[in-house]
């Protein structure tokens, strides 16, 4: 995993003109991303020594879901191929996974039914749990063979995971969460609720550590890839963030099998964190909400306060969800601004090349007879464009937009021009006519 941003890519330092919102981009497009154009290859990026020196128009500003175009090599159906390989690792790394473990295990045919497994059990909680956390290798392996790159641009626009950042968010969230079912709990037994009865379950002390070592893994795991890779999958094709926030939320809710009040919690769940990596540059507070969420889920079911084979709901849960995550996000928010941290990449491009030197320009001639250079360039990437053959000749303007002559870019010998030279060419004949 690389821990460095590539030589022409330099990411904003945390004390970065915080005036720059995310998403907020500048002249972006698929000119600033592609490795090639109309006029041939686009010469590769070069490094800045002094950003303060590099012209406006040679900048760009990426928000996360942006960052596929922080590679000059982004084309735009690579996604799709990093998609059908991180399945197709998914898939291998599972039966690698799986064969294994059914061999501990007393009654396999237990596994067909989530909703009647005993989660609680330690070999059905590493299974579950530890099958989820292979999407991590496989998100990687995919990412690593098709870009972009470094590979830490999946984790942040800093280009790694800003570990600091994380702690921060998750003891954030951790109080939130200790307050607010604190309350609730309080609530319920002033209102009559039945008193707690704690039952411990059996073979507890394993369940703790898997909930230490293995339930983070898989909360980074789903965030990779549900934050990490469907967001900049879509924000490739799709500017604006709403849809890298909204369009991969059906595909997280679909992989929670709950009825319609669970799977709104969820969704609740996936845009918060959809809206909060966004926001922040990076996924490092979703995957703190999401660690903490599960843990605390797991650790209440160790003590008879929860069931994690449960799969109902109900209006107050969801209010419940809204509560946490709304004020999470207003946290998360407020410390991020406090902090000023990091919420998008700034990327330098390359140079406009340069013009060839006098003695290798093709000359055209003008209505005056003087020997003149005609150059096509795009204005807006300043590169060389080549103009189609068959639709020749071409007219060409002065600056108050005045035709000068034609522009003849056939490949047969174009008719004599005035003043006795002839716009042939080598590969393609440009001459011009008055």
């Amino acid at each position: 995993m690389s821990q460095h941003p590539a030589p022409w890519s330099r990411p904003p330092a945390s004390n970065s003109n915080p005036a720059t919102r995310p998403g907020e981009v500048r002249g972006e497009g698929r000119g600033a991303a592609s490795s090639t154009m109309n006029g041939g290859p686009v010469p590769a990026p070069v490094p800045a020594h002094d950003p303060s020196q590099v012209p406006p128009e040679r900048m760009r500003t990426l928000a996360y879901h942006r960052l596929g175009f922080a590679d000059p090599r982004h084309e735009w159906w690579k996604p799709l191929v990093e998609g059908a390989l991180l399945f197709f690792f998914f898939i291998v790394l599972s039966v690698l996974f799986t064969i294994p473990v059914l061999l501990f295990m007393d009654n396999p045919m237990d596994l067909d039914n989530v909703a009647t497994m005993n989660q609680l059990d330690p070999l059905i909680f590493f299974f579950l749990f530890g099958s989820i956390a292979l999407m991590a290798p496989a998100a990687y392996l995919a990412r690593k063979i098709m870009g972009p790159r470094p590979l830490g641009l999946l984790h942040s626009v800093t280009g790694r995971l800003r570990w600091k950042w994380m702690l921060q968010c998750g003891l954030a969230a951790l109080a939130i969460f200790v307050v607010i079912n604190g309350l609730s709990i309080l609530f319920d037994l002033m209102t009559g609720g039945e008193a707690l009865e704690f039952t411990l379950a059996p073979q507890w002390g394993w369940l703790l550590l898997m909930v230490i070592l293995l339930v983070p893994i898989q909360c980074f795991a789903e965030e990779l890839v549900f934050r990490g890779y469907l967001m900049q999958t879509v924000g490739r094709w799709l500017k604006h963030p709403a849809w890298a926030i909204l369009l991969p939320v059906p595909l997280f809710v679909a992989g929670h099998l709950y009825d319609v009040w669970g799977q709104t919690s969820i969704a609740i769940m996936a845009i918060t964190m959809g809206v909060i990596t966004w926001r922040t540059g990076g996924l490092e507070a979703a995957v703190a909400l999401h660690v903490v969420n599960n843990c605390t889920v797991t650790l209440m079911a160790m003590v008879g306060l929860a069931d994690l084979s449960d799969t109902s709901g109900g209006p107050v849960e969801v209010l419940f969800t809204l509560a946490i995550n709304g004020i999470f996000l207003l946290v998360v928010f407020r410390m991020a601004r406090k902090t000023r941290i990091a919420t998008s990449r700034t990327i330098i491009l390359p140079p406009p090349p340069r013009l060839p030197a006098l003695a290798q320009r093709q000359r055209v001639i003008g209505q005056n007879g003087a020997d003149l250079a005609a150059f096509v360039v795009d204005p807006r990437t300043q590169n060389y464009l080549s103009l189609p053959e068959q639709y020749g000749p071409y007219t060409v303007r002065d600056g108050q937009g005045r035709p000068v002559g034609l522009l003849d870019v056939r490949k047969t010998s174009s008719p004599q021009a005035p003043g006795g030279q002839s716009g042939s060419g080598s590969d393609t004949n440009q001459g011009c006519t008055p």
